[in-house]
């Protein structure tokens, strides 16, 4: 039977590159790099393949292969009934937690409010059903980002946020995730209010700020377009590239975010330059876009299957002479996996 493999790359420093101070003393510099390949892995019916480990695992990087350091699975769904020491597969390491952050990208005006009201209703039901082990944050953006909830599964919280999103409030500027939960507003309040005046560096900001989670984060895009100031329409095609596009694909990239965006608007006949940028960043962070939507329930449904469990595989990279592009390819050993995955990174950004 064809089993099919698809998988999620995403590039990250590591913490002890991070660290690195931009111009050592005595001219010492250590370049660690840690490339982390998040990969969901499923037969030809969508069920979820357990049990591979790092040994199952072929990965290249510009032809050259990598040595795969270690394997963790995520998943939301109870596997173990006995001490990790004792699972009855291979994986080093086992996690429950998911991360999703849904993203009101408002339209200026009074323009799709009715739509606007479906995503957030569908939104409250996705939450509904959540685990406790899933955690989520509200934001939104109309003249800049505004973060209307921090990391929480607590449901009475999440959706007192969804509602604020409908007004124009300021939203918050310190952290309200419980104890011990990641945060996205741990530091760079400021950025929110100066730097976040378009989608694309609002995207940007949330991938800087999710960067130190161990562990792939979903951001749920609900938008019906994007076009930057400094992008041009010709031909009903975006022509050019915004200066802040490729900034926010290296940010998100790095802190292993997938962006799933979801069309607003229920209509097959609008310009194609309304969704071409959207579609662009799922395909740049291997999401996946969902247009024509008449509800929305679907796609979250899609989502959280997708999200529902994937392997964590890791590997250090050698220094490089410079920044750049850097192709890798990703395979099983097993002749018949299929592997879906992003070409590379950029590195050095």
């Amino acid at each position: 039977m064809l089993k099919t493999l698809t998988l999620a790359l995403f590039f990250a420093a590591s913490t002890l590159a991070a660290q690195q101070p931009q111009n050592p003393q005595f001219g010492e510099k250590v370049n660690v790099n840690l490339v982390l390949l998040d990969a969901v892995v499923t037969d030809s019916h969508g069920n979820q393949i357990l049990g591979l480990d790092k040994n199952d695992f072929v990965v290249k990087e510009n032809g050259v292969d990598q040595p795969v350091d270690s394997v963790e699975y995520f998943t939301n769904r109870q596997l173990l009934d006995a001490p990790e020491s004792k699972a009855a597969f291979k994986v080093e390491r086992v996690h429950d937690q998911r991360y999703f952050v849904f993203f009101f990208d408002k339209p200026q005006g009074a323009q799709l409010f009715d739509r606007l009201s479906l995503a957030r209703r569908a939104a409250k039901d996705f939450i509904a059903d959540l685990k406790p082990t899933d955690y989520v944050a509200v934001v939104a953006h109309d003249i800049r980002l505004k973060v209307y909830s921090d990391f929480t599964n607590d449901h009475a919280q999440l959706n007192r946020a969804i509602d604020q999103t409908a007004s124009w409030g300021l939203g918050i500027t310190h952290s309200n995730a419980p104890a011990g939960v990641p945060s996205i507003l741990r530091a760079d309040s400021d950025r929110i209010v100066d730097d976040t005046g378009t989608v694309y560096q609002a995207l940007e900001l949330l991938g800087d700020q999710l960067r130190p989670i161990h562990a792939r984060k979903d951001i749920v895009l609900f938008s019906a377009g994007i076009l930057a100031p400094d992008e041009q329409i010709s031909n009903r095609m975006v022509v050019g590239q915004s200066r802040y596009y490729q900034p926010m694909i290296s940010a998100l990239n790095r802190a292993d975010v997938t962006v799933y965006p979801i069309n607003l608007i229920d209509a097959t006949g609008e310009p194609f330059f309304m969704e071409q940028n959207v579609e662009r960043i799922a395909s740049d962070t291997n999401g996946q876009y969902f247009r024509w939507n008449t509800s929305f329930a679907p796609a979250l449904k899609q989502i959280e299957k997708l999200s529902a469990g994937y392997y964590l595989i890791s590997y250090y990279t050698k220094p490089h002479s410079g920044s750049g592009y850097q192709k890798v390819q990703v395979a099983l050993k097993n002749p018949e996996f299929r592997v879906k995955a992003r070409q590379g990174y950029s590195y050095g950004d």
